[in-house]
């Protein structure tokens, strides 16, 4: 009875892996070992929207525009040998786009950002704020989308079903 449960188990995961979007069979693409799906997903879009957003109204003028692909790589760049990215790409090669917080925390700090985190959206004033939400769609475990904030709508992805996890708001230098 216990081996023919074994067996069952085994068929069932090899079933599994051979019929999903599984990253051992199906790998994401790289690029000079960059993932390429990395560098126009939600995560660096945001950045570079919340980052144009706060230049604009506080009057920094960059030395030249800064890009979604050139904030991937930023944060690819920072990733340890070993991250949970990497993990997760074993399972599903859609994790390539994952964004997690601290990368967002640490390309804003590298720019001498600072960041104030919030729980509720009516703290953010449309006319005054820039900040970078993170939503996913109400009862999911795998539906995140980072948005910039006034830009964006919080509820233009997911719609009445948008539930907010984070909200960094971009603090002006004093």
């Amino acid at each position: 009875m216990k081996t023919k449960r074994y067996l069952l188990a085994v068929i069932c995961c090899l079933c599994g892996i051979l019929n999903t979007s599984c990253g051992l069979f199906h790998p994401p693409s790289r690029e000079a070992g960059y993932l390429t799906d990395h560098y126009y997903s939600c995560g660096p879009i945001a950045l570079r929207d919340a980052l144009d957003d706060y230049a604009r109204k506080h009057g920094i003028v960059y030395k030249r525009a800064v890009y979604a692909k050139e904030l991937s790589i930023e944060i690819q760049d920072k990733r340890r040998f070993f991250n949970l990215t990497e993990f997760l790409l074993l399972f599903d090669k859609q994790s390539a786009s994952i964004t997690w917080p601290d990368e967002i925390k640490s390309t804003l700090k590298a720019r001498s950002i600072v960041i104030k985190e919030v729980s509720n959206i009516d703290e953010l004033d449309p006319k005054l704020d820039i900040a970078i939400i993170l939503v996913h769609k109400k009862g999911t475990l795998t539906f995140y989308h980072w948005l910039a904030y006034p830009r964006n709508s919080v509820t233009a992805v997911y719609g009445k079903d948008t539930v907010i996890d984070k909200i960094y708001i971009l603090i002006p230098k004093s």
